[in-house]
């Protein structure tokens, strides 16, 4: 049996040569499912989490086509093979990419609306993609484990595994931004009121009620749906940039009376509680109202989020809330300040304000409390003298646009994003669920 090993292998290399038509065939059948996964929107929910069938059904394909495959060869057109399923890898986090709601307006501030319900079509997209990456990373192994020695080296995917973390990160943007355009009408009714005349303080302002009822179902939704590393990211995300819009908000107004700011103060604490609770909030305890089959579904529901969650899921990051806690300061100084007596102001600002920021932007912010307070230009500049900036030195720019506070929001939001995008769920987690993919792969 000498001569036979040398046999195989030339058997195997003249098929290599022969072989581009093979890797075309399976190219085509790859796009045929890249194609369907376009419009199909079928999820398969057995899993822990629900994913788009498309992408089991593109893996299980591949599965076999390595199968095939290796049963020929496990030279040159396996490694063309394996560059083929790195393209249509990539054009799969295309097509999952393409699922996401487009933008409204463009440019730096492009935003996303969210159509009703379609928050769960991205959830579905988060899931995927975390699969996807995963299940890229059990495909890599089974590949360099079976293809021939001089190309073990060169197979990496992780580009593939990033293209679906890319999409991955942008999804959680999007679920983001479209939270905050839903939350575009309660600001109207904030900047509408006339705060100037503003004399009763009464309960928490109707625009509060409104952003309760529209936060509430969509978080409880997501956490329901994605992985708790990119729901804290969700959270963190939201609540940075939302505190960022409500202060400008705020600060974009003409004038607050004194009983106005006492009124938004009220409003601004019973936001500061909704957004302190995000990352543990729960669907509304209400029995259903479609009879005795729906409550039952309800209950299910609690228990299942009550075990998707660590044990201590009732109380929110300890870092979470110093965060909130001190975005909402900042608000609530300003708020205080433009509600103190005219001659204690001063003093009140050195004391509450950050005066460790420039002179320009704090002459900037103090102005903008002055104008909010209704006290007269003409006062302005003797006002700054006494507070030690020159009126000359302000930073000027938009309501608030080149207040350190906004520059100091964003550069945070950008930090958080930097390292959020690249979040992976929980490690070992991971690794188990690589490893049953693996045996699976077997």
């Amino acid at each position: 049996g000498g001569p036979v090993p040398p046999l195989a292998g030339l058997a195997s290399t003249t098929f290599d040569d022969h072989m581009s038509p093979y890797v075309a065939l399976e190219e085509r059948s790859m796009d045929e499912q890249l194609h369907a996964a376009s419009a199909d929107a079928t999820v398969d929910a057995r899993g822990e989490r629900p994913v788009f069938v498309s992408s089991t059904n593109l893996f299980i394909y591949m599965k076999n086509s390595i199968t095939r495959c290796t049963a020929l060869t496990r030279e040159k057109t396996f490694y063309l093979l394996q560059r083929a399923f790195q393209k249509k890898l990539r054009s799969y986090a295309a097509v999952l990419e393409r699922k996401l709601p487009g933008t409204v307006g463009g440019g730096q501030n492009a935003a996303y609306r969210i159509p009703p319900g379609e928050e769960i079509t991205i959830c579905h997209v988060i899931d995927t993609c975390e699969y996807c990456a995963d299940t890229v990373e059990a495909l890599e192994d089974l590949i360099r484990d079976k293809i021939g020695d001089k190309y073990k080296e060169k197979i990496d995917m992780g580009e593939e595994q990033g293209a679906f973390q890319d999409v991955t990160a942008k999804s959680i943007r999007v679920l983001v931004s479209g939270l905050e355009q839903r939350l575009d009408a309660p600001l109207k009714e904030i900047s509408r009121t006339n705060w100037s005349t503003f004399d009763m303080v009464g309960e928490e302002s109707s625009y509060v009620r409104s952003m309760h009822l529209t936060v509430h179902p969509v978080v409880v939704q997501v956490r329901e749906l994605i992985p708790s590393s990119y729901f804290r990211s969700f959270c963190d995300k939201f609540a940075l940039t939302f505190a960022s819009t409500y202060y400008r908000t705020l600060v974009g107004l003409k004038r607050i009376s004194e009983a106005g700011t006492q009124q938004l103060l009220l409003d601004v604490y019973s936001i500061k509680t909704l957004l302190l609770k995000l990352p543990v909030l729960e669907a509304e305890k209400k029995t259903s109202s479609a009879g005795g089959g729906g409550g039952t579904q309800r209950h299910h529901h609690h228990a299942n989020i009550n075990t998707n969650l660590s044990g201590g899921s009732t109380i929110a990051p300890a870092m979470y809330t110093k965060m909130v806690n001190k975005e909402f300061r900042k608000i609530e100084v300003m708020l205080k300040l433009v509600g103190s007596p005219k001659d204690m102001l001063i003093d009140m600002f050195r004391a509450q304000w950050d005066c460790s920021m420039d002179t320009g932007a704090m002459a900037y912010d103090f102005t903008t409390i002055l104008m909010l307070k209704g006290i007269p230009r003409a006062e302005h500049a003797s006002m700054l003298e006494i507070l030690g900036v020159e009126a000359g030195e302000m930073t000027t720019g938009g309501v608030g646009a080149d207040s350190t506070m906004t520059a100091n929001i964003q550069a945070l939001q950008e930090k958080g994003s930097d390292v959020a995008a690249k979040v992976n769920a929980d490690l070992n987690q991971m690794r188990q669920r690589v490893d049953d993919f693996r045996k699976a792969f077997r």
